[in-house]
């Protein structure tokens, strides 16, 4: 049995929501304020918890002028035996033509009413089954059996695991299989105390210590109040003389005076490793109650965990929960951690933002199979930050991923303040990382589009005649061959025959996504948020050279033997080859681009160097910062089929 779905009219940032869960691991990600804790609290609330977190519904619970909210959980894979619990709740739905199956629906009703009780209005709920709301109410029994287990972001879990009423510990304990009230080991273990007791009852310290209170007493109080007084121990009576009511509260009292640690010689331990240990005994009470409703929500796992043990209970997690075929848990849990976002399966993944929440199941994405296959071996801590991002800009090489966010910073569009990734792909990948954002329901017409802006910045890599060593010795540094006819410009060969890939074509080319829908490729304008960008010519490092930066690339690039910058050829194009050629050869090409990173600040942070910057600027690049960030105040000119793609931005 497992929570399939989730249903939310009005509840704090969702004004409305339907959505699917999976039976094993579902995994919250996305950036603050997006939803992620309003789903975990909707669950909280509909169904309550075990643990001694108090929940109730207040004023902000409602989204905005409404006075009404209702959260509706449906149940599938009811066993046998829970639908004879649920016998009168139950909804019998038609699966398939005449096969017929049974749902619970579980729907949490509040209203705000008019009558005002110490400053606030009260709020009335109610808690039915059926489809509508409209069923008979849901017993405390029933609700009991459905309550989760609940782990809340940030837990003393050292507190929890202490001795005192109301412990954690205490509790869990006392609902453990070991602890059956007719089986051995609960009578074992009163019989012991009790029998300790009653020998440390004899202890003269202890009688000593109550005739001197008992003395105190009587100076205190009136002759004629009349006091027995007695140290009282579990050694007061034998166990066979006890009741159930007594055995238990006993039972109890003994479990309250229990704390738990990692190592007996080491009494002082830190938050992370409490939280692990905390963290295992609630997990260990779950699978004992697996036969039942085993549901699991964890808020933001990762506190105080360092990476590894982050890693180690994400892998614990994935093994217990992945297998949604076969899965006896249900875990929903938040995270803002890209070392747990890295290793969760993709398909667990529910992606969160602006109050809509974004399943990542090969239902609903754009992914083909083979993609999610990819994805979960090469999605790492680093690329993981895109699942937390407002924008994401996808790029191909270490240039830009190390030289776009100097460039933005200095052109007044810190990608940090407006809460953009950037994600290095290299230049095979980015049709599968851009589209973990395309939704397959948006190209039939249906549901919303993902508010993240993605940009693809691509380059074109098609090289100019002049750059093949043939025909411009002087500049040229590629070798034409067989195998790269498809890589130049449009030329004649020295047979006449013309070969080479237009300019348009390539881009036309990159701009359609390899995703058949319809039988049909993708295009620019079916990519929803989604944005390709490419490149007027060859590469990224070769148009910041064209456009304006050709003297401060090539000062970091020129060699003892090289001639100055006004030796090189007078030709904007040659010229641009030239210094192009020596990033090429060169074995520090990352390196170049670090140091023209940090020469771009030295250079450009004066009054007007965003101006003087902006100007050197491809068009491309200016398009795609804009449309991750926001429109500079003078929009760049682009040519047709790069403001096509920078106009969600504009």
């Amino acid at each position: 049995m497992y929570v399939s779905e989730l249903h939310i009219l009005n509840f704090r940032i969702f004004e409305s929501l339907k959505l699917s869960l999976n039976p094993g691991l579902n995994v919250l990600v996305g950036e603050n304020n997006s939803g992620k804790t309003a789903l975990i609290d909707a669950v909280r609330l509909t169904l309550d918890t075990n643990s001694a977190e108090w929940t109730r519904i207040v004023e902000s619970d409602f989204q905005n002028s409404s006075d009404t909210f209702s959260i509706k959980l449906k149940f599938d894979g009811i066993t046998p035996d829970q639908a004879r619990t649920f016998v009168e709740h139950l909804t019998h739905e038609e699966r398939a033509k005449g096969v017929r199956h049974s749902v619970l629906y579980v729907t949490l009703t509040a209203r705000r009413t008019e009558v005002i009780k110490r400053g606030r209005r009260l709020i009335r709920t109610e808690l039915r089954s059926g489809i509508n709301g409209d069923g008979p109410a849901i017993e405390r029994e029933i609700r009991d059996y459905l309550s989760s287990t609940y782990l809340k972001p940030l837990r003393d879990a050292e507190a929890e695991l202490s001795s005192g009423r109301g412990s954690r510990l205490a509790q869990i304990l006392s609902s453990s299989k070991y602890f059956k009230r007719d089986g051995v080991h609960f009578e074992t273990l009163l019989k012991g105390l009790i029998e300790a007791s009653s020998e440390a009852k004899s202890n003269q310290g202890l009688k000593d210590n109550r005739s001197d209170i008992d003395r105190y007493v009587k100076e205190l109080t009136f002759n004629t109040d009349k006091f027995d007084l007695s140290i009282q121990m579990l050694g007061s009576q034998e166990f066979d003389t006890l009741n159930s009511l007594e055995r238990e509260r006993a039972f109890q009292d003994i479990l309250q005076r229990l704390s738990l640690v990692l190592d007996e010689s080491k009494p002082m331990q830190g938050l992370g490793y409490s939280n692990i240990l905390f963290m295992a005994t609630e997990l260990i009470l779950l699978e004992q109650e697996k036969s039942d409703f085993p549901l699991l929500l964890i808020e933001e796992p990762e506190a105080h965990l360092h990476p590894q043990l982050q890693m180690k209970l994400l892998k614990f997690i994935r093994d217990t929960y992945s297998d949604n075929n076969s899965a006896t848990f249900q875990a929903i849990l938040t995270t803002h951690s890209p070392n747990l976002a890295s290793k969760a399966p993709l398909e667990s993944m529910i992606l969160v933002s602006n109050g809509v929440a974004f399943p990542l199941t090969k239902s609903e994405t754009l992914l083909d199979p083979e993609d999610y296959v990819f994805l979960e071996k090469f999605l790492d801590v680093t690329k993981s930050n895109l699942f937390f991002a407002k924008s994401v800009l996808i790029v191909e090489g270490d240039g830009e991923n190390i030289l776009l966010p100097t460039i933005s910073n200095l052109l007044g569009r810190p990608l940090e303040d407006y809460g953009v990734s950037v994600v290095n792909v290299g230049n095979t990948a980015y049709t599968r990382y851009a589209k973990i954002f395309l939704r397959r329901a948006v190209l039939n017409g249906s549901t919303s589009k993902m508010p993240i802006r993605v940009a693809c910045l691509r380059d074109i890599d098609l090289w100019p005649e002049a750059a093949d060593s043939a025909v411009n010795y002087d500049v040229g540094f590629k070798t034409l061959k067989s195998r790269n006819k498809h890589f130049w410009l449009p030329r004649s060969g020295s047979d006449g025959v013309t070969f080479g890939t237009a300019a348009v074509d390539k881009k036309k080319s990159l701009q359609s996504f390899e995703v058949l829908h319809e039988e049909e490729k993708l295009t620019l304008d079916d990519l929803q948020n989604t944005q390709v960008f490419v490149s007027d010519e060859w590469t990224f490092e070769y148009c910041l050279i064209r456009s304006g930066l050709a003297e401060d690339i090539y000062d970091l690039v020129k060699g003892e033997d090289d001639p100055a910058f006004a030796g090189l050829p007078a030709d904007p194009e040659l010229r641009a080859i030239k210094i192009y050629g020596l990033i090429e050869s060169s074995s520090l090409k990352t390196d170049v681009a670090y140091r023209l990173s940090q020469k771009l600040i030295e250079d450009y942070s004066d009054a007007d160097g965003k101006d003087r910057l902006l100007d050197k600027m491809p068009a491309y690049i200016k398009a795609a910062i804009a449309y991750v960030t926001e429109p500079f105040s003078t929009p760049p000119v682009v040519e047709a089929t790069a403001t096509a793609a920078g106009s969600g931005g504009e």
